[in-house]
């Protein structure tokens, strides 16, 4: 380059702070390398890549410069982008995607100074990052929204710390796409009641029962790996990378107990058990439980019983090599085997040239027949060429460098295989037994349809979607299934978020396909009772039978298996009637004003929530007082390290807290009252409504 390096005193300081700090986590990366072997710095359960510190491929497809391209990204650029990605990391606490996605977009920031010839970080401008972003626009790049927030955050850095004279101070109007609301109105005679949001995130109906058939008649062992693996990816709704790192020991099973702590039994005298499966959830690394609806229990059971059965070889000598590392197989270096033997180990497709593949393939490791007796070979030869592919069998782990801790082995894993078990038409006979290892998403991907030039368990059957076309299937669309299934069964937004795993209640609605039919239809219902009693007396029926599913009911339930029939019924009485019926429950807002997404919210400062100081509602509020204290501190005692319990008691308690302070307020009112004057109203406003999901009149 033309231009010379000029020093900034702040510049260097931050990348030689950045460099000692990451010297000293002792990672076993060299600073100065263009490629880092990140897997002991950022670990996840995807395909491992390295961070390379070259210009990004982009300029020869946009710029078409004259000059070729350097090798690598020339000082003092270099550290600039090293030491940023170390800060970013840190101070954000990245997982590897978001610092691989940094490390994209400031190899892009380089691009554009190479075309001026300079190579300083000190040479970038405001203007920079504006001609980047409106340059990928014009090329078509698709998450535009995303990799402006990236350089965002750069020049934000860039500024906090004044790395450079002059201030950055980039900001950008791009926002995120989204095609959720995108849908036709219910008078759309030509959309129906059939259209679907997202639907491509849904698998089909003829997906499902291809899937069905496939499950229920295995070609291979191998492939029955897969399909368990896929069963409990439908039976759970977990992320992938969640399933694919099961514990052998996963299964959980425990007696139900009651809110007085006694085990239930069932009616023949035998205790009522719940079973759910443990993982290590995928964000924020948390062992958690998800428990199973009995529905559910056999399809699971059955899975994890199959892996264990299928996967006893692979994971014997799993942990033989991990008992004896460096070494292949539990044979003497210095024994000399047969050709028969050593297919044994590195299987290879019978047939008249199973022994030349297998000479060819070890030829070409540099591995000859033994010199003396032509159809030997030398075990130490054979696994001093091979030993090279034998994974270090961390399957999980925790934290980084030295503080790393090895959470699972791969012969702790559930689902683990032998290297070739999934090659469906595509030489099925190399399996290789020395090569145990853990069950991927691309393997699961694979099986499903997801890449063409794989064959899938809907090809290998002749199966395909109902126009013919191929099915195509992805080991996430069993998560956004099962998470609609939830929806349309009336489940809440916490009870969703709980079940799946998730910490953040907005994230459901992502994962919520239904039709503007099935979001409407049972609110039309409840809405055409004559009157306020019928539709009490349907709601007291309706628990009664067992027809609709919630926290009543099973308080319900509970009430009557415990203290009788007559204690059920005074339940109904002081809590049925406060709440109107919706398809998830009960809510004291009146949904002829509005549909109300924030269920069962009314005490978290709702200001439509108002008290009438009759001493009825006075002893309902310090009923449902009494129940929502029995239930905090239930939870505390038995709900100790749950997914979630933490955030369901703050948000109990401050219902709580809210029920009482409007008990004093009673005391000293007899007129009607607002209970939340500053509150906000729980439901959408008219003006801000999407009216495309329910009508544009």
């Amino acid at each position: 380059m033309a231009e010379e390096y000029v020093s900034s005193d702040l510049l260097d300081e931050f990348i030689n702070n950045e460099r000692i700090y990451f010297s000293g986590l002792r990672l076993g990366i060299n600073w100065s390398d263009v490629e880092w072997n990140t897997k002991d710095w950022l670990p996840h359960r995807g395909k491992h890549q390295p961070l390379i510190f070259k210009p990004h491929t982009s300029i020869s497809k946009i710029y078409n410069p004259q000059k070729a391209l350097p090798e690598i990204l020339p000082q003092p650029f270099q550290d600039f982008c090293k030491a940023m990605l170390v800060y970013l990391q840190r101070t954000r606490t990245l997982k590897f995607a978001m610092v691989h996605a940094y490390s994209i977009a400031l190899r892009r920031l380089y691009n554009l100074l190479y075309l001026r010839e300079q190579s300083s970080p000190l040479s970038l401008k405001c203007n920079d990052f504006e001609s980047i972003l409106r340059q990928m626009q014009d090329d078509g790049y698709k998450n535009i929204s995303d990799a402006a927030t990236h350089f965002k955050v750069i020049a934000d850095s860039i500024d906090r710390k004044q790395l450079l004279p002059v201030s950055i101070g980039f900001e950008h109007s791009y926002k995120a796409v989204s095609t959720r609301h995108g849908y036709s109105t219910i008078h759309d005679s030509d959309a129906m009641e059939k259209f679907r949001r997202q639907d491509e995130k849904l698998p089909s109906r003829e997906a499902l029962e291809a899937y069905a058939l496939c499950t229920n008649s295995p070609i291979s062992d191998g492939e029955e790996i897969l399909l368990r693996v896929i069963d409990l990816l439908i039976a759970t709704g977990q992320r992938g990378n969640e399933i694919s790192v099961l514990p052998l020991d996963c299964w959980v099973e425990r007696p139900i107990k009651n809110s007085e702590g006694d085990i239930i039994l069932d009616a023949n005298g035998n205790v009522v058990i719940e079973c759910g499966i443990r993982y290590y959830a995928e964000k924020q690394f948390q062992s958690r439980i998800h428990w199973f609806a009995s529905q559910d229990i056999p399809f699971a059971r059955r899975a994890v019983e199959r892996l264990i059965v299928l996967t006893k070889d692979a994971r014997a000598i799993a942990k033989w090599q991990e008992s004896n590392p460096g070494r292949l197989w539990p044979i003497n270096p210095e024994k000399k085997i047969t050709e028969s033997e050593v297919l044994n180990w590195l299987g290879f497709a019978k047939g008249k040239d199973q022994k030349r593949n297998l000479f060819i393939f070890l030829n070409r490791k540099g591995v000859a027949r033994h010199k003396d007796e032509f159809n030997y070979y030398n075990a130490g030869e054979i696994e001093k060429a091979l030993i090279g592919k034998v994974s270090d069998h961390v399957a999980l782990k925790e934290g980084i460098g030295l503080r790393a801790k090895i959470i699972l082995r791969t012969s702790e894993i559930l689902a683990i295989a032998f290297d070739g078990q999934f090659r469906f038409g595509l030489r099925d006979g190399n399996v290789h037994r020395v090569f145990p290892r853990r069950v991927t998403i691309a393997d699961i991907n694979r099986a499903l349809g997801s890449e063409a030039i794989y064959p899938s368990i809907f090809d290998r059957r002749n199966k395909t979607e109902n126009d013919g076309s191929p099915i195509r299937m992805t080991s996430h669309q069993p998560r956004h299934w099962r998470n609609t299934i939830y929806h349309l069964a009336g489940l809440s937004d916490v009870q969703q978020a709980l079940a799946m795993g998730r910490k953040k209640l907005e994230q459901n609605s992502t994962y919520q396909h239904t039709t503007i039919k099935e979001d409407t239809q049972q609110h039309h219902n409840y809405l055409s009772f004559n009157s306020h009693y019928e539709r009490i007396n349907f709601f007291h029926e309706k628990i009664r039978s067992n027809k609709i599913q919630g926290d009543l009911v099973s308080s319900y339930n509970s009430l009557k298996k415990t203290h009788g029939a007559a204690k059920a019924e005074d339940f109904l009485k002081i809590h049925a009637t406060a709440f109107h019926l919706t398809p998830f429950g009960g809510c004291t807002h009146d949904f002829s004003q509005a549909p109300c997404p924030k269920h069962l919210q009314c005490w978290n400062g709702c200001s439509h929530l108002h008290l009438t100081g009759s001493q009825v509602e006075r002893s309902r509020i310090e009923s449902q007082i009494m129940q929502l204290e029995k239930s905090i501190e239930q939870l505390r005692t038995e709900g100790a390290g749950e997914g979630g319990s933490n955030k369901w008691i703050e948000d109990q308690e401050r219902k709580l807290d809210n029920m009482k302070r409007a008990l004093e307020r009673v005391n000293i009112s007899s007129a009607v009252i607002q209970v939340f004057p500053m509150g906000t109203p729980k439901f959408v406003p008219e003006n801000k409504r999407k009216r495309s999901s329910v009508s544009d009149e």
